[in-house]
C-alpha cells in the first residue's frame, strides 16, 4: 500500500494511457524485489522442516540468480517499451520506481527481518518513534518558540529536546519491561506462534540482569540526598543499547518524517493518501519507521546479535554438496563421534 502512495505520486494519467505497460513494470519490479527478499525469509523459515527444504533446494541455491534474471527480464521489457516523445516521462518513471524500491520496499524488510530475530527488536523501535512523536508535540505545544527545520514549521527545538529526553527516559524503562517476556525476547520458533504460544529459548545474555558497581561519586551524593548508601545496581544490558536505539528514534528518525514532508512539498500535496481518515496515507504514518526499523537491523547484528550455527543451517550447506563429498563428510562426523565418545550417547545400538 505504501509503495502504491508513493508510486502514484509520479502518475501522469494522460500519458499512461499512451503507455498501457507502466503500472504493469511498476508491479512485476516490486514483484521481482519481493521475491528476492522473501525469498530468504521463507528458505530461513523452512530449515526447521530439513526434508521439505531439500526438494526446494535447487530453488533456493539458485535464489539469487533466479531473482537476478527475473529483473533483467524487467529491464529488457522497459527498454522494449520506450517510445519516442516519451523518453523523459519514462526515464523519471523508470527511476521513480526504483527509489520506491529503495526507500519503501527494501527498508521494510529490516521490519521483517527485526521480527525473525525476536518481536522485540520490531515492536521496541516501533514504540519509540510513536513515544517520540507524541512527546516532542507535546512539548513543543507548550513550550515550543524556536523552530527547528523550514521543512516543518510547527517543528520546534523544544519539542525536538524534551521529546528526545522523554524518550530515552522511555525507551530505558520499557526495555525492562519487555525482557522479562519470553515472547518478546525470543526468536519466533515457526511461523504460528502466538502471543498465547509458550516459547522456550536460551535467552541472549543481553536480556539476563547483572548487577554494576556504582562509582563513589554517585554513591555519596545518593546517600546525602536519599539518605542510603546504594553501591551497586542491577539492570538489564540491553537497557543501555536501548538508549543509543532511543537516541536515534529521537535525534535521526524524525527526518524521515522531514524528508516525507519534502516531497510532499515537491509534488504539491498534503498527504501521501487517505486511506486514514484523518491522517492521511499509510505512507504519513510509516515515513519515520523505515529508517528506525533499518538502524535496529544494523545495530541489532552489529553489537548484540549472537554467532550461532545451527543444525538447519549446517543441513542446508550438507545438500549444496555433491554425494561424494556428502559421503565423505558422513565418514568424516561418524569418525569424529566415535573417536571422542560421543556416539554412544546419540545412537541406540542395534539388538
Amino acid at each position: 500500500m505504501i509503495y502504491r502512495e508513493v508510486i502514484s505520486l509520479s502518475s501522469v494519467p494522460k500519458k499512461e494511457r499512451d503507455l498501457p505497460w507502466s503500472r504493469a513494470m511498476n508491479v512485476y519490479f516490486l514483484g521481482c524485489l519481493e521475491y528476492y527478499l522473501y525469498g530468504q525469509n521463507i528458505h530461513r523459515a523452512l530449515k526447521r522442516h530439513p526434508w521439505l527444504e531439500a526438494h526446494l533446494q535447487p530453488v533456493f541455491a539458485h535464489h539469487t540468480f533466479i531473482s537476478f534474471s527475473m529483473y533483467l527480464l524487467g529491464f529488457v521489457w522497459f527498454v522494449s517499451t520506450l517510445r519516442k516523445g516519451y523518453y523523459r516521462f519514462q526515464m523519471g518513471q523508470f527511476a521513480w520506481t526504483h527509489m520506491a524500491l529503495a526507500l519503501v520496499v527494501m527498508q521494510s524488510q529490516f521490519m521483517i527481518e527485526n521480527i525473525f530475530e525476536g518481536i522485540f527488536w520490531f515492536f521496541l523501535p516501533i514504540a519509540l518513534v510513536i513515544v517520540n512523536d507524541i512527546f516532542a508535540y507535546v512539548f513543543g505545544f507548550f513550550f515550543g518558540r524556536h523552530q527547528l527545520i523550514e521543512l516543518s514549521p510547527k517543528k520546534t527545538w523544544e519539542g525536538y529536546i524534551g521529546g528526545g529526553l522523554t524518550t530515552m527516559v522511555f525507551g530505558f524503562v520499557f526495555t525492562a519491561l519487555l525482557s522479562d517476556w519470553k515472547f518478546m525476547v525470543c526468536a519466533p520458533p515457526n511461523l504460528h506462534m502466538t502471543v498465547f504460544s509458550d516459547v522456550q529459548c536460551d535467552v541472549n545474555p543481553v536480556f539476563v540482569p547483572r548487577d554494576y558497581r556504582v562509582p563513589s561519586a554517585v554513591t555519596a551524593l545518593l546517600s546525602a540526598v536519599l539518605h542510603k548508601t546504594i553501591t551497586t545496581v542491577t539492570i538489564r544490558p540491553v537497557q543501555f543499547h536501548s538508549l543509543a536505539i532511543s537516541a536515534f528514534a529521537s535525534l535521526i528518525a524524525p527526518f524521515g518524517g522531514f524528508f516525507a514532508s519534502g516531497v510532499k512539498r515537491a509534488f504539491n500535496i498534503k498527504d501521501f493518501g487517505n486511506s486514514i481518515p484523518g491522517h492521511g496515507g499509510v505512507t504519513d504514518r510509516f515515513d519515520c519507521q523505515f529508517i528506525m526499523a533499518a538502524f535496529s537491523h544494523t545495530y541489532f547484528t552489529s553489537f548484540i546479535k549472537l554467532s550461532t550455527v545451527t543444525v538447519g543451517a549446517v543441513f542446508s550447506s550438507f545438500l549444496v554438496l555433491n554425494p561424494e563429498k556428502q559421503i565423505e563428510l558422513y565418514h568424516s562426523i561418524q569418525e569424529y563421534l566415535q573417536t571422542s565418545g560421543s556416539v554412544a550417547s546419540i545412537v541406540s545400538p542395534i539388538s
